[in-house]
């Protein structure tokens, strides 16, 4: 997979409640693929805002890969991209939503994607009366044709739910071929839409760019760009394989924790999972002590049993983790700190 990374965890959300909503998916498909909602998103009272919180790009890929898997309508991709959730709108939705005009948001947008996805890239080009997006995944992603397509759909949505009105674009190109059923893709990209092309893109009409947003606050904006501009910072400075195995390591707790489980999830070997943690300073074993460290002071502090503790960290049985609080702690659980 090249470079671990992160991705805005409400969209990661949001995607996986659109696909049990549209029976794309089962829950039961959805966790035995190791994908748990309670686990997407940090629920501690310390934990930052629901809008700035990451998750890995591994979880998105996977929900994509499903969707692809199990679904027949080529449209899914468009479907998912229409559906408008303002419950769901990261530090960066948020700080467009704010934005003057089209243009200044689709600036915004196109330099702090990373926010959202790093490895998904949008190329803006005007020409004298046009205004053409470019969208394309970061080649070493399995992205399918369906999540370049939402990716499409959902800024015409953004756009009209901004804006207040509706833009149809000059033309149109897709890398998929022509679906039988060309309806969905007409109604929405427009008549002039060619199939089986080079790339995925669309022409808009230049004028856009000048559009006013409606709702558009001065004061909102600049709060927002600094909370966007320091969380893509904490971004840039926290993709390392040891961030993104610790995150695993989270979501897997209980039922899912084991070695092979994450290096399955990684598409990596354990003697690769080994080497590259080693040059990061860390082990598989260390990030493991760590998170349920971490998470064991916040279940005693809610007041579970010892008993049930030790379920929630995945523990074989209470005596094992009764032997780690007194390394841990260098006390019994009982008596080990607590985490608000």
């Amino acid at each position: 997979m090249g470079k671990h990374t992160s991705v805005s965890a409400v969209a990661v959300l949001d995607l996986h409640d659109l696909l049990l909503e549209l029976n794309v998916v089962s829950a039961q498909q959805l966790r035995g693929a190791g994908i748990y909602r309670e686990k997407l998103l940090d629920q501690r009272a310390n934990a930052a805002p629901l809008q700035e919180q990451r998750a890995s790009e591994t979880l998105l890929l996977m929900l994509w890969q499903l969707a692809e898997r199990h679904s027949t309508r080529p449209e899914l991709g468009l479907i998912i991209g229409q559906h408008y959730n303002p419950a769901a709108h990261g530090v960066l939705a948020s700080w467009l939503r704010h934005c003057r005009r089209a243009g200044e948001a689709l600036a915004v947008f196109q330099r702090n994607i990373a926010l959202m996805n790093p490895t998904e890239r949008w190329t803006l080009s005007e020409g004298q009366s046009t205004l053409t997006l470019t969208v394309e995944f970061a080649a070493d992603r399995a992205y399918p044709q369906i999540a370049v397509e939402r990716s499409l759909s959902a800024l015409l949505r953004w756009s009209a739910e901004m804006t207040g009105t509706t833009v149809t674009p000059l033309s149109g190109e897709l890398m998929r071929p022509r679906p039988q059923q060309i309806e969905p893709f007409e109604q929405l990209f427009g008549r002039n839409l060619r199939f089986n092309a080079s790339r995925n893109r669309l022409q808009l009409p230049r004028s856009f760019l000048d559009t006013p947003l409606s709702g558009a606050n001065d004061y909102l904006r600049q709060m927002l760009q600094a909370r966007a501009l320091d969380t893509l910072q904490q971004v840039e400075h926290g993709n390392s394989l040891s961030r993104t195995v610790s995150q695993l390591i989270r979501q897997s707790l209980p039922d899912n924790l084991s070695l092979d489980h994450i290096c399955a999830h990684l598409h990596m070997s354990r003697q690769t999972l080994y080497r590259q943690l080693k040059q990061e300073g860390t082990s598989y074993t260390e990030l493991v002590n760590q998170r349920r460290q971490e998470l064991a002071q916040t279940l005693i502090a809610q007041g579970l049993s010892m008993e049930r503790v030790s379920e929630q960290l995945g523990f074989k049985d209470p005596s094992t983790f009764y032997r780690a609080c007194r390394r841990w702690y260098g006390v019994l659980p009982s008596a080990a700190p607590r985490k608000e």
